[in-house]
């Protein structure tokens, strides 16, 4: 096996964790934001959507320019936007319009994060070891969001909700500086595309390959179930069972670790088993969370558990499901990373707000999700894996 390199994956970790803490660490303070500055709970919440309207497009924009003009000054231009959306945030902070401005374009820039952190990946790593980093950035991930907030909590009722803004813009910056100095080009001049519009116009081509469906599909799929069980856990775990919020604090950080165990256990029995049986594992495991919500008591321990099967499994089918994607594309990384990830966030929002709409509130509705996840999951697995890229993938990395 060829030696692995760490450093390409640090470099990730550090940059994956700009959008995941870009977010979580505002959550906590956006009540004391809307005292300060006289908002609604409808206005302040704009300072999420707003991040979120400019971070998922502006995917679609950086993945065919790094492809072309290469990962490294396309994500420090992407970051030096996401400061300069901090810098409008700080210095207008007692204004609501500009402090939603600074947001929307802090999510301009930072929507290059989650795009070429994939993309190094696929550059640097190759067969077992691209799904071994992979699976560690997905570690990075999951936990951040889980810290995040924490962190923003304590920095609000010390500082104040404006120190809050200032952390992310010290962060950021250090971060840049970190990237401008140890962060090298992991594209290849010979392998880079000739034009932009022609990588955007392949968008349209991706959404007609079976591969780049199927696998896609998987990350869409498993990810809808994370930001379904993240908002639904809440409600059950405080209302329907009763916990304090720092009770349910302590319980959230369960489905972190079953991201983790899922991730390790990943780590483990892949090279054993081969990434298509880890890939067929993920959505059986969740029909057994699905089955545990349904038929299980309601109670913290019982509904704990579930969560924790459906994060497992999640750790070990989204390092899989991106490997396999990425494989086949490797000029082409950044684009398909870019359209992977768009088409992530437009999924989960439309299918999430659809089934929270429909009136999904009991654990056992968690449990019939998960039991038509699991089906689907398993169908695009097979799908993907009869494919001619699929199988070469698949070869390649095991």
């Amino acid at each position: 096996m060829e030696r692995f390199n760490w450093k390409p994956l640090l470099l990730a970790c550090l940059i994956v964790s700009i959008g995941q803490l870009s977010l979580g660490l505002v959550f906590p303070s956006l009540p004391w934001i809307a005292q300060d500055l006289q908002l609604s709970a409808d206005q302040v919440q704009l300072l999420v959507s707003g991040y979120l309207l400019g971070f998922g497009p502006s995917q679609l924009i950086y993945g065919p320019l790094s492809d072309v003009f290469g990962r490294r000054p396309v994500l420090l231009f992407g970051l030096l936007i996401a400061l300069l959306g901090l810098v409008l945030a700080v210095t207008h902070a007692d204004t609501f319009s500009w402090l939603l401005a600074g947001r929307f374009v802090q999510g301009l820039g930072a929507g290059s994060v989650a795009v070429l952190a994939r993309a190094t990946m696929r550059d640097s790593y190759q067969n077992q070891n691209l799904v071994k980093a992979m699976t560690w950035v997905a570690i990075v991930a999951a936990f951040t969001p889980i810290v995040a907030p924490v962190i923003g909590g304590m920095v609000n009722h010390y500082w104040g909700w404006l120190a809050v803004f200032i952390l992310l813009l010290v962060y950021i910056a250090a971060i840049w500086l970190v990237l401008v100095f140890t962060f090298t080009e992991t594209l290849s001049h010979s392998s880079r595309p000739q034009s932009v519009g022609k990588l955007v116009f392949s968008y349209f081509t991706l959404l007609r390959e079976r591969h780049f469906l199927s696998f896609a599909g998987i990350g869409w799929i498993n990810f809808s179930l994370v930001v379904i069980s993240i908002s639904l856990m809440p409600f059950i775990m405080q209302v329907q069972i009763g916990m304090s919020s720092d009770q349910y604090a302590f319980w959230a950080m369960i489905p972190a670790f079953g991201m983790l165990t899922g991730g390790l256990l990943c780590q483990r029995i892949r090279p054993v088993v081969g990434t298509q049986k880890i890939l067929q594992l993920a959505p059986l495991i969740h029909l057994l969370a699905g089955l545990v919500l349904m038929i299980a008591p309601v109670s913290a321990g019982w509904v704990s558990a579930g969560h924790f099967l459906l994060a497992m499994a999640n750790g070990m089918a989204f390092p899989c499901a991106q490997s396999m994607l990425l494989v086949p594309y490797g000029n082409r990384a950044g684009t398909v990373s870019a359209l992977s990830g768009a088409c992530q966030m437009v999924s989960a929002s439309l299918i999430s707000s659809m089934l929270l709409k429909s009136g999904i509130s009991q654990p056992w509705h968690l449990g019939v999700v998960l039991l038509v996840a699991a089906f689907i999951g398993l169908m695009l697995v097979a799908v993907g894996t009869k494919s001619e890229s699929g199988k070469q993938a698949a070869a390649a990395l095991n």
